[in-house]
């Protein structure tokens, strides 16, 4: 499950020793003669991207305590002119930004940049070339499927019982965003929560744990799968009926389902086709393993519509905004 490797992530920001401006600066090959001494000497909290042409790092300053302050800082160092930006970002939700910076990346000419909320949330700040807040977004694991456009996994309710994650496409320019996933009408998704159905806990025991167990709500789990066609993408969701908090630590068999999905644009619509890796099965507990297999090839001719009501809508999605 994708919660517990962001845990040990979060363990690891949280445990990891203050750099100085300074020493970052160094680490990415940033002339500091333009900063001052104070900067220099300043504890950070920091991530960073480069490529041939640009550096870019992004950073929170850290107090005494080690505690983030203030507005995320940036800076891109320019390779070939030596030039040297630097900008504070104000983010348009100060509520929701920003904890520890978690990722830097170019899509284009523009630059993301990730903050932590929670292990099962980020806020996405897109800055343009003068390094302005073109838009906010709140969800991580972005990849782009076309100029300034990108899927990625939408923000989900923390403390839940279940994690069932949604995808969504954005276009940075417009600020513009859909969802993609889950979809309506989707036969194997269908099938899968028929089988949920049939293997759930005892209504008691769901009422005294908290637990809703509704059979369309389950851990789902989305890895993007290489592909460098612009306007395509594919991922392979894994599906996992868990009940932890019913179950605690029994060894139950629990309903397990591994699925391939192929998305395509076509005149500014997307359709879909999906590949079953496992047929439907029961496992017991939550540590297993599916052998990798090697993507069937498939034609998407099915249009994607997105499926609003099922498992859990994220808290985050409607806050959304582009700025002015």
């Amino acid at each position: 499950m994708r919660l517990l490797g962001l845990i040990v992530a979060l363990l690891i920001a949280m445990t990891s020793p203050a750099e100085t401006l300074r020493q970052v600066l160094k680490t990415n090959g940033i002339p500091d003669s333009t900063f001052s001494k104070a900067d220099l000497d300043g504890n950070v909290n920091t991530a960073a991207v480069a490529n041939a042409d640009r550096v870019f790092v992004a950073y929170l300053r850290a107090d005494d305590n080690n505690l983030l302050t203030g507005n995320p800082q940036v800076i891109q160092f320019e390779r070939r002119s030596g030039i040297i930006l630097r900008s504070e970002v104000k983010p348009e939700d100060a509520d929701r930004c920003c904890g520890s910076p978690e990722g830097v990346e170019f899509i284009g000419d523009l630059v993301i940049l990730s903050f932590h909320i929670n292990p099962s949330a980020e806020t996405m700040l897109v800055l343009g070339k003068d390094l302005k807040l073109v838009t906010t977004l709140y969800g991580f694991d972005e990849h782009q499927v076309g100029p300034a456009q990108i899927v990625f996994i939408e923000n989900m309710i923390h403390f839940a019982p279940q994690h069932p994650e949604r995808l969504r496409l954005a276009d940075l320019h417009s600020g513009r965003t859909e969802e993609l996933y889950p979809i309506k009408g989707d036969a194997l998704r269908a099938q899968f929560v028929k089988t949920h159905k049939q293997h759930m806990p005892s209504e008691q025991d769901c009422q005294q744990n908290n637990d809703p167990c509704d059979p369309s709500i389950f851990d789902e789990t989305i890895e993007f799968l290489s592909t460098d066609r612009v306007g395509e993408f594919r991922i392979r969701v894994t599906r996992e009926a868990t009940h932890q908090q019913v179950n605690k630590n029994d060894i139950v068999e629990i309903p397990f389902e591994q699925a391939d999905y192929s998305f395509q644009r076509t005149k500014n619509r997307w359709y879909y086709c999906s590949h079953e890796l496992t047929i439907g099965r029961l496992v017991k507990g939550i540590e297993h393993t599916v052998p990798r297999t090697a993507i069937e090839s498939c034609s998407p001719n099915l249009p994607v519509l997105a499926d609003t009501d099922a498992d859990q809508p994220s808290p985050f999605a409607t806050l959304e905004k582009k700025e002015k």
